[in-house]
């Protein structure tokens, strides 16, 4: 529990709580139906999932990643991401990758670029190109703010791909990969550096993306606690349908901290 010589004992207590806090919280509270013809995939269930990063319970069921599914938080919202978190969360857990559908559009997207290209190296392939061609484009941040996004989006953008970003070198790690690249973990303690400079809180979410690349780098514990005290906050005004995401982010940020 101490990487590179920073002690994460402290840390990881407290994201540990503040999982089960949020598991025991979290329901689907999806407002509308399913579309006719329309199949829906609950993070819900991934619950056990998280449990089991925790070290308390078995794994859920592979997630239907590989088929056309909507993949919905506890509000019934649909993000691109859910349906790579979830084939993230389920091999973190079991050691199994399950497969992964195509999406259109997210090629144009560098955070849902480095979600792909991390079940690419999971599911065995070797193909590092990809994360190449996003960690060596720009300097600071993940990828520059354009024109159209808003600062809400662009941040959570951001703070998406350096999730993905870590579990990369995390992967890569764990099955001695990484050798040749350095570079990514320059580029995370870059990242997290540049965000705890330039970004208010007031552009981040309770959704703690990205909280142990945070955590691993001892400058940006700060920006960490602050992910965290959002987390804690949330829960106690909201709580329900908000708490499923911190729930399963915070379940997987433990399981990072803690190995």
């Amino acid at each position: 529990m101490e990487k590179s010589g920073h002690d994460l004992s402290r840390y990881a207590a407290m994201v540990q709580d503040l999982a089960q806090r949020a598991i025991a919280m979290a329901v689907d509270a999806s407002p509308h139906r399913p579309a006719p013809g329309e199949e829906r995939y609950s993070l819900t269930q991934l619950l056990p999932t998280a449990r089991c990063l925790l070290g308390e319970a078995d794994a859920a069921a592979p997630p239907p990643t590989d088929r056309d599914v909507a993949f919905v938080d506890g509000r019934g919202h649909q993000r691109p991401v859910y349906r790579t978190l979830a084939a993230y969360l389920h091999q973190r857990a079991t050691g199994h990758c399950p497969g992964l559908l195509a999406l259109e559009g997210a090629g144009n997207d560098v955070a849902q670029q480095l979600w792909t290209a991390w079940h690419a190296i999971a599911a065995g392939g070797n193909d590092l190109a990809p994360v190449h061609g996003v960690v060596e484009s720009h300097d600071g941040c993940l990828a520059p703010q354009s024109l159209d996004e808003g600062p809400d989006h662009w941040t959570y953008r951001e703070l998406v791909g350096l999730q993905a970003l870590q579990a990369l070198v995390e992967h890569c790690a764990n099955n001695n990969e990484l050798e040749d690249q350095p570079a990514w973990r320059r580029r995370i303690v870059e990242i997290t550096n540049y965000h705890q400079d330039h970004t208010q809180p007031d552009y981040t979410t309770y959704q703690p993306w990205g909280l142990a690349a945070f955590l691993s780098n001892p400058q940006t514990t700060w920006f960490a606690e602050q992910q965290l005290h959002d987390v804690a906050t949330h829960l106690r005004v909201e709580g329900g349908p908000g708490a499923l995401l911190p729930a399963l982010l915070l379940a997987d940020a433990f399981a990072s901290i803690s190995s």
